[in-house]
């Protein structure tokens, strides 16, 4: 079975493997990136694109070899096909609630079955395909919305009429639970499952896949900065995109938001790193929490944590690109683990305000910048940092509130002002203000107000369990290019603080040097 497999996909051995079915979802897909992976298509999706490997049971699928030959490379199926296509024949398994019960037994045996879930069939495959290569895969399903409510995809005439719409939305929706029971023993498998449409499990929306793969395709694209006027002055307002950990732990997520960034003209970017074995308690880590990673909130954080390699690659994309990147570090060893890239500039967050012991340790190691941020403290606080942090070279104090989203009337935009104030006094602080509002309007006004760094934070794709989902701003969509060209049209209108007279200005009423001289100030 290896050898037939790994034959049928030649010499795409190192690619992705993408599986296609036939939700409306797959109709905003840019097909033409999937010319670089593995393809295996279920059921008549071929009709959409044509893969290397077609797994089918219904007979109807046959029909479509009437109007043309086929055209992948293999087909599984328990059916004929017309003479002289390359086939593995394998057993059909029907729905009954015992045959379901037994899914994962026959996922992992010997025998290639072919399930009533035609979804869980292609993965077999894909699966098979991993182990008979020896290598770990990644496997994207387009084009699975498991519901009938917004029809099927537009490419294939006649798509939704081969049983009852009450009978194929109660098939497709089982076809759901049962990926789910498959996602269940996700330590056994030895591929990657990527989910992408709008479900709470989905790890990419189409707009987002799409962007992701462009960049495969095409390569690192970093505009061009747009043409400044000649009188126009460089930007003082260092604008940060807060990753967080919206990578999700995936490599070309995190590229892909990196370029976004630096593209939409931010000037740094942001990540969090923290020890997750020592950071939460033990009953913590254990409590149940479902995700791509598994089923406990430790699979969870130790999913979307950036290992070593990681952050190499962080580092060197960055220094590439020519964006700044710095980590809210959130414990000691953290601390211990990011000093390696020998950083210029460290956030300590609202999230470890409390922990002043390990915040007075960090001050009397790290003698560069730092950033600390004030959500949900008092004054006491303000006084705490600048006596800490009175001999550090620049702290960034951003004014924070820590509720999200917040509030317009409770973002404080004055303590951005206070902060101005007191770096008049204090020549190594710099204002700033950290974003959970929604929109650009706050910090717009926190510019006014003197902020000269501001965060937000930013996701990749419309994902329901991005982290700050509420207030997190688009990558992918444009919003976060809108809201940095919001920030520096607030620059620009601020201006500076010296009154100057610019060429534009005129009197309506003026007087001649002479008259000026008549009517000067008396002696």
């Amino acid at each position: 079975m290896h050898k037939e497999l790994i034959k049928a996909i030649g010499d795409k051995t190192d690619r992705d493997i993408a599986v296609i079915g036939k939700g409306p979802s797959i109709d905003s897909v840019d097909l033409s990136l999937l010319e670089n992976c593995i393809v295996i298509n279920t059921n008549d999706s071929e009709l959409i694109h044509p893969g290397d490997i077609a797994v089918f049971h219904h007979g109807w699928v046959l029909d479509i070899f009437d109007a043309a030959p086929p055209k992948c490379n293999l087909y599984i199926s328990d059916k004929v096909l017309p003479p002289g296509t390359n086939q593995i024949q394998a057993e059909y398994i029907p729905y009954t609630p015992d045959s379901a019960g037994f899914l994962l037994d026959r996922f992992f045996s010997d025998t290639l079955y072919i399930e009533h879930a035609m979804i869980i069939t292609a993965l077999r495959v894909a699966n098979e395909l991993a182990r008979g290569l020896g290598k770990t895969k990644n496997v994207y399903l387009l084009g699975f919305d498991f519901t009938t409510a917004g029809g099927f995809t537009r490419q294939i005439p006649g798509a939704a009429q081969h049983d009852d719409p009450e009978y194929q939305e109660r098939i497709i929706k089982s076809q759901e639970q049962l990926l789910d029971m498959l996602m269940g023993v996700k330590e056994q498998l030895s591929v990657n499952i990527f989910h992408v449409g709008n479900k709470p499990y989905s790890v990419y929306s189409v707009e987002a896949f799409n962007k992701v793969f462009s960049t495969r395709v095409d390569g690192i694209t970093v505009r061009e900065p747009a043409a400044k006027k000649e009188d126009k002055k460089p930007s003082k307002v260092k604008i940060v995109a807060e990753l967080t950990t919206n990578h999700f732990g995936d490599m070309d997520r995190l590229k892909s938001m990196i370029v976004a960034a630096k593209n939409a003209g931010a000037d740094y970017v942001k990540l969090q790193k923290r020890d997750v074995e020592s950071f939460y308690t033990e009953d913590k880590l254990k409590a149940y929490y479902k995700s791509p990673f598994g089923k406990t909130f430790r699979d969870y954080r130790h999913g979307i944590e950036l290992n070593q390699e990681q952050f190499e690659f962080v580092d060197s994309l960055c220094k590439r690109l020519g964006i700044g990147w710095f980590v809210s570090i959130l414990d000691k060893p953290s601390f211990e683990f990011i000093k390696q890239f020998d950083p210029e500039l460290i956030k300590l967050p609202s999230t470890i305000s409390e922990h002043k012991e390990f915040l007075g340790l960090v001050a009397n190691d790290f003698k560069k910048d730092f950033v600390v941020s004030t959500g949900y403290t008092d004054v006491s606080y303000e006084k705490f940092v600048l006596d800490t942090f009175k001999n550090i070279r620049k702290i960034y104090l951003l004014q924070c509130t820590s509720s999200y989203p917040t509030k317009n009337e409770e973002a404080q935009i004055g303590v951005v002002r206070h902060y101005y104030n007191l770096s008049r006094k204090h020549k190594n602080i710099i204002p700033g203000y950290s974003s959970h509002d929604i929109g650009s309007r706050c910090c717009m006004m926190a510019i006014a107000a003197g902020a000269l760094m501001i965060e937000k934070h930013v996701k990749f794709g419309d994902v329901s369990w991005s982290h700050f989902d509420e207030v997190a701003v688009d990558l992918v969509n444009g919003d976060f290019d809108r809201f940095v060209a919001d920030l520096r049209d607030a620059e620009a209108i601020l201006g500076d603080e010296v009154k100057q007279i610019h060429s534009t200005e005129h009197h309506k009423y003026w007087l001649s040097d002479m008259e000026k001289t008549a009517v000067g100030p008396k002696a």
